[in-house]
């Protein structure tokens, strides 16, 4: 993952990790446990996305804060969190590309293979783009200038992936 310059580059090595979420609970009125379904590999500090999650309240952005186990970790929460009932998981956790707002204005898949699929989503899992490659190969082209809370490479299996920013 190269976001040091403009474009972003990004390929199969960069797709999100993803894990599926058993509950969510809180853990005070800080912070809150989220249990995976099988084991993780997430470490302190890691920016993660939860996406597909009931109550919707919970998908967002978070780091992680603690990790107590192999299938548990903390994640500090905001105030407004806080009222969330507590929830018996249906999404996942993914690992974030990146957790800022930021004004995308294109985006290229350079070399994908043939019927090979993107999917990007923001930190909320709103799906920013998600083609299928033609057949015969070549690049596709998103050009939409947009503001995006955060970057997540959902599917990325093939080629390149260039974030103009």
């Amino acid at each position: 993952m190269d976001i040091s310059g403009n474009p972003w580059n990004f390929n199969a090595a960069d797709q999100a990790t993803s894990y599926p979420i058993a509950s969510i609970v809180r853990n005070g009125q800080g912070s809150a446990l989220v249990t995976t379904s099988g084991t993780h590999a997430l470490v302190v500090g890691k920016n993660i996305s939860l996406q597909g999650n009931i109550p919707g309240g919970w998908n967002g952005g978070y780091q992680v804060a603690e990790v107590p186990s192999n299938t548990t970790f903390l994640i500090a929460i905001p105030p407004q969190q806080s009222t969330l009932a507590n929830a018996t998981g249906f999404g996942y956790v993914l690992t974030a590309a990146y957790m800022q707002q930021v004004e995308v204005t294109q985006m290229i898949w350079d070399s994908p293979a043939a019927s090979g699929v993107l999917l990007v989503t923001d930190l909320v899992g709103r799906i920013l783009w998600n083609p299928t490659a033609p057949n015969s190969g070549g690049s596709l082209t998103y050009m939409k200038s947009f503001p995006i809370s955060g970057l997540v490479l959902n599917q990325i299996g093939s080629g390149t992936l260039q974030v103009s920013v």
